[in-house]
């Protein structure tokens, strides 16, 4: 007398929950894909092609997709099966603390939804960012790292938080930033905003000023004419305040000073045009053909006495003009009007 074996009589009756992690065989291929058994009343296919030259017979694990058949057969991945046994590994350091990244796949009022490996994740939405998030829904699809904040095994959850792994890096970063930091350190920051007095400078987390005279030698300009927000420049760190918890930082310090790079061909006894830039009361700034700017002292405007800069110059005339002394240390430049008549 024939018996029935109880175990295939169940299996004939299995229900295929999506989500789920069973054992297969490949039995047959067709264009369409790997067909598999997966010991119950319909079998299973595998539609990814990196799958396609397993041979008949091979076993493997595959995960459910989609739970109703299609044309008799069942949706199943292979490589998210593989996915799942991977990042199932990983449980245990995550329990511990460590860091895992998933994709959000789902959004609504309390939080963000995802999977990682055979578990559902949960981010609460305070959880999400240090600031009020209104819209979750552009979460979706994009790939966060998170920290487990609490864990339920019976029914494979983890309630995760993007914002307490981001607290606990930047505190680690600003940490090692106070270490480190020191007078004339190069350093590269972000600039993060823009002020009508200078930028702020994001390094390792840590909010450095870099003051408008500071961004540029060129005085008719300021941070906003120099610095683009969001974008990486290097710096040169000139002044600390620990215990107020600030840093100043320098731009300019770091390129070609103008007077360096002007004065290679400037020589005393040189007779240039120059444009009249400022009037003072004790001379005249003057501006030479290569950018260079010099001190006319009142004494050095004409070869007589001088009551008034302002009978000899005014802003934007031409004069001609000798070098009196070039002082390269001190980046100064000594011109004369009077040397040049001096010498007709």
């Amino acid at each position: 007398m024939e018996t029935f074996n109880l175990e295939m009589v169940e299996q004939s009756f299995r229900s295929y929950k999506a989500g789920s992690i069973i054992n297969a065989t490949v039995v047959a291929k067709t264009d369409r894909g790997l067909i598999v058994n997966i010991g119950g009343k319909s079998d299973g296919i595998i539609e990814e092609p990196e799958f396609f030259n397993l041979a008949k017979g091979t076993k493997l694990d595959v995960q459910i997709v989609n739970s109703r058949a299609e044309d008799g057969l069942v949706k199943v991945s292979a490589k998210r099966a593989v996915d799942v046994v991977e990042k199932n590994v990983q449980i245990p350091d995550i329990k511990k603390g460590a860091k895992f990244d998933a994709i959000i796949d789902g959004a609504n009022k309390s939080g963000l939804t995802a999977f990682f490996g055979a578990y559902k994740v949960f981010v609460p939405a305070g959880e999400i960012e240090e600031f009020y998030v209104r819209d979750l829904d552009r979460y979706k699809g994009k790939t966060l790292t998170l920290v487990a904040t609490d864990f339920d095994e019976e029914k494979r959850q983890i309630v995760a938080s993007k914002k307490a792994h981001e607290i606990k890096d930047k505190t680690a970063s600003r940490e090692l930033f106070w270490n480190a930091i020191f007078i004339n350190k190069l350093v590269t920051g972000k600039v993060v905003r823009l002020t009508q007095f200078g930028a702020f400078v994001q390094v390792d987390g840590v909010d450095c000023l870099v003051h408008n005279s500071e961004a540029t030698y060129d005085r008719t300009k300021g941070a906003r004419d120099v610095f683009e927000l969001e974008k990486e420049y290097q710096f040169r760190v000139i002044s600390i305040d620990r215990e107020a918890g600030k840093v100043q930082l320098s731009h300019k310090s770091i390129q070609q000073h103008p007077f360096d790079q002007g004065a290679e061909n400037i020589e005393e006894g040189q007779i240039h045009d120059a444009v009249i830039t400022k009037i003072l009361p004790y001379g005249a700034i003057a501006r030479l053909e290569n950018g260079l700017e010099g001190m006319i002292h009142i004494s050095e405007m004409a070869d007589g006495y001088v009551q008034s800069v302002a009978q000899v110059c005014e802003v934007g005339q031409t004069k001609t003009i000798m070098i009196k002394n070039v002082d390269r240390e001190g980046r100064k430049l000594s011109l004369s009007i009077k040397m040049v008549e001096q010498q007709l």
